[in-house]
This record gives C-alpha cells, sequence and structure tokens, in this order.
C-alpha cells in the first residue's frame, strides 16, 4: 500500500452509516484532495468492486487499501474519517453514495466517473442472494422506498418491509440508481462521466477496456484484461420465473434507456 493512513476504529458498513448520518451528505468530504481521481460507481452487486480493482491495481496508480474492505477503505479515506496522504492518482469505489449522490456536482477538480451498468436480472440476482438481507433492506429504506409509488407504496406504509416483496425491493434499489444515472449524464460534461455496460465489458474486454483506460487518461496493458472473467455472466439463471417476469415489468424498460447512454 502507499500513502499513509491512520487506522479505523469503523471496520464495518453499519459503524460507517451510523458515523456519518450527522454528516448529511459529506461522503465526498475529501474529494478535491485527489487530483483526477477515478471514481467507479453504478448500482451494487453490478460489477463495480471488480473494475475499481483492475484499476486501483494498474501503473500510475495508487493502491491505498489498508484493510479487509477496500470499499469501506475508500469510504473512509473520502469522507475524512481516517487521515490519508495523498501520494499519486486514485481510483475510489462510490456505489454507496446512494440519496447523496448530488455530492459529485459540489466538488469542480478534474475526477472521472465511471458508471457500469449491468443488466437487472443479474443485478438483481446477486442482490437477493450475494448480498446480506440486512443490506439490501437498509439500503431500500433509506435509499428507494421514498420513490415507491400507487399499491407498494401504499402497502410499505401499512405494513412496512412485508408489505413489499424481496425482488421488489431490489427492483426499486436498481431503479433509483438508474434514475440517479439519467440526471448525472444531463448535468455533467460527457468528459466527465462514462457509462459502461458489465456484460459488454466481460465479453468485448479486449477492445473495450482499452477504450476505458483512454477515457480515464491512463496507460493501458493487456495483462489488465486478463483479470475479467465471465463466470458471472449467466447468474440470473437461478431466478424464479415468477421473479424473471417481475423484474422485466419493473426495470426492462428503464435498463434499456440507460443502454442508449453506453
Amino acid at each position: 500500500m502507499s500513502g499513509q493512513t491512520n487506522a479505523s476504529s469503523i471496520t464495518t458498513w453499519p459503524q460507517f452509516k451510523q458515523a456519518t448520518l450527522v454528516k448529511e451528505c459529506k461522503l465526498l468530504k475529501r474529494l478535491d484532495d485527489f487530483p483526477n481521481a477515478v471514481l467507479v460507481t453504478g448500482c451494487q452487486r453490478s460489477g463495480t468492486t471488480m473494475l475499481s480493482r483492475i484499476i486501483t491495481q494498474s501503473e500510475g496508480m495508487v493502491n491505498y487499501y489498508f484493510g479487509p474492505d477496500d470499499e469501506l477503505d475508500a469510504a473512509l479515506i473520502l469522507s475524512g474519517l481516517v487521515e490519508h496522504t495523498p501520494q499519486g492518482r486514485y481510483c475510489f469505489q462510490t456505489t454507496y453514495l446512494d440519496q447523496c449522490y448530488r455530492e459529485y456536482y459540489q466538488h469542480g477538480g478534474a475526477f472521472k466517473i465511471i458508471w457500469v451498468l449491468r443488466n437487472p436480472y443479474s443485478t438483481i440476482y446477486s442482490l437477493l442472494y450475494n448480498w446480506p438481507s440486512r443490506a439490501l433492506d437498509n439500503t431500500f429504506k433509506s435509499f428507494a422506498a421514498p420513490s415507491l409509488s400507487g399499491a407498494d407504496k401504499l402497502a410499505y406504509k401499512l405494513r412496512g418491509l412485508k408489505g413489499v416483496s424481496r425482488v421488489k425491493r431490489a427492483a426499486s434499489i436498481y431503479n433509483s440508481k438508474l434514475s440517479q444515472l439519467f440526471e448525472l449524464r444531463t448535468n455533467l460534461n460527457a468528459n466527465r462521466l462514462q457509462v459502461i455496460d458489465y456484460d459488454d465489458l466481460v465479453l468485448n474486454k479486449t477492445a473495450l477496456l482499452p477504450k476505458l483506460y483512454r477515457f480515464i487518461e491512463l496507460d493501458y496493458h493487456p495483462a489488465y484484461a486478463e483479470k475479467i472473467h465471465s463466470k458471472s455472466l449467466k447468474k440470473s439463471s437461478g431466478l424464479s420465473e415468477q421473479e424473471h417476469n417481475t423484474i422485466q415489468r419493473l426495470c426492462e424498460p428503464d435498463y434499456l434507456q440507460a443502454k442508449e447512454l453506453v
């Protein structure tokens, strides 16, 4: 690890959420201290971790990891909850911003945002079956629930989590994230935001990864593509027919609209 980072007493995401609760969206407090940073974001469970690790471990970038969870390391550094002395160029994963995403507008530095778009079937399968239930429920309650409408909004008001199925909770998170993407694309310059489809990247990595590196103005080496694997592409096959139909109805229209931004 390069740089100097003081140890943190915060070692879990619930602790981080509690520590930042009173900060009212100051999660990117120190972003301007890291010139030309690369921010990798998108919906949770959509491939952001893989890409941010590849970029962080690339030649010319600083590997700042200091704990068992590199995404949490990034969050602690950017929010100022740990002291860290910048020593070069950094890549931070920022999927956790959720309702605080407008912080991107508060910083004028020359940072680049890569939004990883993934099809809703694979993303929601992973939200449902590869993510802790508490993380799903807490993210839904704090971030996505306010966007509910109609019968789902009433059911949630009357019955809480029991009024909204898990697949609808996950779909709500997915669609809420896409609404952020649409706003970011409208408000940020094209040279600031790049949208890339995860499935396309995995299937065409030797062509698309070099283009992504040109966007972030970083030298590319073919060895970077060897770190991308296709083993997770078919995970959506584990969805039930009912889950698949629900996702298709609720999420596919927004996904197809987002694909036009790639």
